[in-house]
């Protein structure tokens, strides 16, 4: 039967496709983690990976394997964490996934929560909702403020707790031909420059298909992972965005806001593994998110 070991030293050359670094990230010498794989590879039978004096590369049963072992690992952390966490009070740590455009949003109810709870630390890492989705499932989030959950995934594979719906808008120089107007179609929007996200992105998504909706068609200036780059593009005149209305509205360089017709929106949600059991530091958060909606929602 394996064991958590050898799953940690085989997750550890799959990561890194090098023997030598997996061995130094392990703290052991190289020629015991070899063996340690190939003693494994026995013990299933098959293959884990191809190698040669010039490449490591997972084969197809590896690539297999490293789906259990991420989640195998990730569920014997979150028993560790959870035990703790009952031994001592409510204490432990949320990896927690944040999308662009809600950090700040929740900035007040990261601080009220830390206030309350002292001893759980809330590491965010800001990914799109694909990298999101991806460590949800790899065990490598707890946690998630997905802007929109896929079909397949809601209420089976994940839990979540809506956080609110929110305009998105458009940004442009203060110059440009629709600054000033209160409201545009996004038909009239027909061959604008566009600062847009980049792929994976659930807001790029909304609005391309908004776009398509209208029988409009953006030429992509620029792609980009950051709300700054956009503003940057719009505030000069190089290309409009369509962004959050919160993310619009906060300072920074100086662009006109103006509302769509018809308008998209977006709408995120907090989403957890539905086939875990939280810990009690991320149940304590999700019962404070869901208690303090003024703190948590993007229409605040």
């Amino acid at each position: 039967m394996m064991g958590s070991r050898q799953l940690e030293y085989f997750r550890a050359v799959a990561r890194e496709l090098h023997f030598t670094r997996a061995a130094e990230a392990l703290q052991m010498a190289q020629p015991a983690l070899s063996q340690q794989i190939r003693k494994l590879e026995r013990q299933l039978g098959v293959a884990l990976f191809d190698r040669d004096n010039h490449r490591v590369e997972l084969t197809p049963a590896g690539a297999a394997l490293l789906e259990h072992a991420e989640r195998i690992l990730a569920d014997i952390a979150a028993a560790e964490e959870e035990m703790r966490g009952w031994a001592g009070g409510t204490r432990g740590r949320i990896r927690l996934g944040i999308a662009r455009g809600l950090t700040v949003r929740l900035a007040r109810l990261l601080a009220a929560f830390s206030a309350e709870y002292p001893q759980v630390d809330v590491d965010l890492r800001e990914h799109n909702t694909e990298e999101m989705l991806a460590g949800l499932h790899g065990g490598r989030l707890d946690a998630a403020t997905v802007v929109r959950l896929p079909p397949q995934e809601e209420g089976r594979r994940l839990a979540s707790l809506p956080l609110g719906e929110e305009p998105l808008v458009l940004i442009t120089a203060e110059s440009a031909p629709q600054a000033g107007r209160y409201r545009v179609p996004v038909a009239a929007l027909d061959g604008v420059d566009l600062a847009c996200f980049s792929p994976g992105s659930v807001i790029r998504e909304i609005v391309l298909s908004a776009f398509a909706e209208a029988g409009a068609a953006a030429r992509i200036r620029l792609e980009t992972r950051e709300y700054s780059t956009a503003r940057a593009m719009a505030s000069v005149g190089l290309a409009a965005a369509v962004v959050p209305r919160s993310i619009a509205e906060e300072p920074g360089l100086p662009v006109a806001v103006v509302r769509l017709d018809p308008e998209p929106t977006w709408a995120p949600s907090l989403a957890w593994p539905a086939g875990r059991r939280p810990g009690p530091a991320l149940a304590a958060f999700i019962a404070f998110m869901r208690d303090h909606p003024d703190l948590a929602s993007v229409a605040s």
